[in-house]
């Protein structure tokens, strides 16, 4: 496993939802850990992918993508998230290995920084512009419920508080 997703490997392993199958993009190989993409087409190439996730969480016994979430370890600049965000909005499909994953209202994409400074007004914009944008962007995964960003001061911080989120988040509490 390359350092690069050591904490999303991290988060992954450990979390554990009722009801829902957590997915992760880094790790020891397993059932649940394999590419989550954004893609342009149905039978994509390398060509096609958009964007790679590093969490998808999906009820349990369906393809109903409830969260997904991208873990930026080492940046929390505008255009790093611009970019998570808009490479899973313009896309036509979800994709956990090949199987394809159903988005909508019901679906929440969170993109996670680490950041010494919370830049919360920064990030509140990013976050509500993007959530006024999608609506009319006319993909299948701009169909997507809400947009969030949070950023943690520390890894130590993320992994203490990130599950909490998640949960908050499959909950309808975000």
């Amino acid at each position: 496993m390359s350092k690069h997703g050591e904490l999303t490997a991290e988060i992954g392993s450990k979390i554990t939802l009722d009801g829902y199958d957590v997915f992760y993009d880094h790790g020891i190989s397993s059932e649940n850990v394999g590419k989550i993409v954004s893609t342009l087409k149905r039978e994509y190439g390398r060509d096609d992918e958009l964007s790679q996730l590093d969490i998808a969480v999906v009820e349990q016994g369906s393809d109903k993508a409830v969260l997904l979430v991208e873990i930026e370890e080492t940046s929390d600049r505008p255009k790093t998230f611009l970019g998570d965000i808009f490479g899973v909005l313009f896309g036509k499909h979800i994709y956990f290995r090949r199987r394809e994953l159903q988005v909508g209202n019901f679906t929440t994409l969170l993109v996670v920084g680490i950041s010494k400074a919370e830049h919360i007004d920064r990030n509140q914009h990013i976050q509500d512009y993007a959530n006024s944008i999608k609506v009319s962007l006319g993909t299948q995964n701009s169909k997507i419920g809400k947009v969030v960003i949070k950023t943690y001061r520390d890894k130590e911080d993320m992994l203490e508080k990130l599950p909490t989120l998640l949960e908050m988040a499959i909950n309808g509490e975000l």
